[in-house]
């Protein structure tokens, strides 16, 4: 009987490699840090609120154009 608490001996020997393509691509075309900072000094909840939001739409937007860019270029691992 083999227990669930061991991953199959396949997935055990070789992990697999991190591909941090996707996040390259994000850092090299944020271009202001403190968009993605925690709390700026002097900030309100709202416009803190509104930062992340903002943050999260352009991750999203930048993340998309890196799956584009790598569906074309075949740029996986």
């Amino acid at each position: 009987m083999r227990t669930t608490m061991m991953p199959p001996r396949e997935r055990a020997d070789t992990p697999d490699a991190l591909d941090v393509a996707a996040l390259a691509h994000v850092i090299d075309h944020t271009t202001d840090p403190d968009l993605f900072a925690p709390a700026l000094p002097g900030e309100t909840t709202e416009e803190l609120a509104a930062r992340r939001a903002a943050a999260a739409d352009i991750l999203d937007d930048l993340l998309t154009e890196a799956a584009d860019e790598f569906a074309v270029t075949g740029w996986f691992m």
